[in-house]
C-alpha cells in the first residue's frame, strides 16, 4: 500500500465532501445547529441550570451521532446518483481509505457546529483538563458507532428517499428519545431499563459524569464504557463484513 497516496486520497475526500460544502453552502451549518440550539433555548427558559448543562452534553452527542448517520446519504448519493464510487473502484485507493475519507468529511462538515457547542460548555465551566479524556472518548465512540451504522445501511438501501426518512427516524430514536438531553432519573424505571440498551445513553452518562452532572460508581462507569465499546465494535465488524465495494 502506498501510504502517501492513501493520505492524499483522504485529504481530497475530506476537502471535496467536507470542507468545500461549508464554503459553498454555509447556510447548512445554521440548519444543522438550529435543532440542538432550539432545544437548549427552550430548556434554558423552563428548566434549571443543571438541565441546560445536560442539554449541551446532549447537543454534542447528538451532533456527533448525526454526523455519523449522515454518511449513509452521501455514500448512496455518490454511488447511485453521481457514480463517483465507480471511479473510486477504478482508482488505486483502497475501500477502507474511501470510506474513512467520507466519514472524516462528514466530521469535518459538522466540526464548526460541534466546536460551538464545546465552546459553550467551556464558557459554562463544564470542561476541565480532567474531564476532557472521558468527554472526548464518549463523543468519538458515538461518532464511530453511528458511522458504522450509517455505512452499513448505505449498502442495504439504495433509494435516497428511503435513506433520508430512515436517517430522520434514527436521529430521533438514537439522539432524542434516550436520556441524552435530559437526566435518566426523569424516566420511569421501565423506561430507564429500555434506554440503557441504547449506546447514546451510555455516552451521555459517561460525559455527564466527567463534567460532574451525575455521579457514577466505578462499576457503573465500567459497564457503560463496555456497552458503548461493544456497540461500536459490533457495528464496525458488521459494516466491514457486509459492505459492498464493487457493484455486482
Amino acid at each position: 500500500m502506498n501510504i502517501a497516496r492513501e493520505i492524499r486520497a483522504l485529504n481530497a475526500l475530506v476537502l471535496m465532501n467536507g470542507l468545500k460544502p461549508i464554503v459553498r453552502s454555509p447556510l447548512w451549518l445554521v440548519v444543522e445547529l438550529s435543532f440542538p440550539l432550539t432545544l437548549i433555548f427552550f430548556i434554558s427558559l423552563y428548566a434549571s441550570e443543571k438541565a441546560v448543562s445536560e442539554a449541551l452534553i446532549g447537543a454534542a452527542i447528538s451532533l456527533m451521532t448525526l454526523s455519523g448517520l449522515a454518511l449513509q446519504s452521501d455514500v448512496v448519493w455518490l454511488r447511485v446518483e453521481l457514480k463517483f464510487q465507480d471511479m473510486a473502484v477504478a482508482s488505486p485507493i483502497s475501500p477502507t481509505t474511501y470510506m474513512l475519507g467520507l466519514a472524516l468529511s462528514e466530521l469535518a462538515y459538522s466540526s464548526p457546529a460541534i466546536l460551538l457547542i464545546i465552546v459553550l460548555m467551556i464558557l459554562r465551566g463544564m470542561i476541565t483538563l480532567g474531564s476532557i479524556p472521558l468527554v472526548f472518548l464518549s463523543l468519538m465512540l458515538c461518532w464511530l458507532f453511528a458511522t458504522s451504522l450509517g455505512f452499513y445501511l448505505s449498502t442495504k438501501i439504495t433509494d435516497l428517499r428511503h435513506i433520508w426518512a430512515l436517517s430522520s427516524l434514527l436521529s430521533v430514536l438514537i439522539s432524542m428519545l434516550p436520556p441524552v438531553y435530559y437526566s435518566i432519573e426523569l424516566l420511569p424505571e421501565w423506561a430507564q431499563i429500555l434506554s440503557l440498551t441504547i449506546p447514546t445513553t451510555h455516552a451521555a452518562l459517561l460525559a455527564k459524569d466527567a463534567v460532574n452532572l451525575t455521579s457514577l460508581t466505578l462499576l457503573n462507569k465500567s459497564i457503560s464504557l463496555i456497552i458503548l465499546l461493544a456497540w461500536t465494535i459490533t457495528l464496525a465488524i458488521i459494516a466491514a463484513k457486509k459492505s459492498t465495494w464493487r457493484e455486482k
